[in-house]
């Protein structure tokens, strides 16, 4: 049992340091100066009464050469769909066929 050994020892030489340490090191005073109030200190409380008020917001200037830049032109006019390629395709023959036949998605394969 070397440990239990090696802490006693070690734990006497910590002791006898503190002791040599509390009669030569010189008294000071208090290491907290504290005050005479008691419990935890006041809170801060803001104004109550708040006055929130916001100026509107200037009118944009549309006259800039940036927005009228950024104006859209006048678009042509886009034809409408003609029906008849509608029809077309709808008349179509579906492209897949549908499977007719056993089935098998179980592991009798492997």
């Amino acid at each position: 049992m070397p440990i239990f050994a090696y802490l006693v020892a070690v734990g006497s030489a910590l002791m006898a340091l503190i002791f040599f340490a509390n009669a030569t090191l010189e008294k000071a005073g208090p290491p907290i100066v504290t005050t005479q109030r008691v419990g935890l200190p006041q809170t801060q409380v803001p104004n109550p009464i708040q006055t929130l008020t916001s100026t509107p917001a200037p009118a944009p200037d549309m006259t800039s050469p940036l927005v009228l830049v950024a104006e859209p032109k006048d678009q042509p006019e886009v034809p409408a769909v003609v029906p008849a390629p509608r029809a077309a395709r709808a008349e179509a023959p579906p492209q897949h066929k549908p499977v007719t036949g056993p089935r098998d998605f179980g592991l009798s394969g492997m």
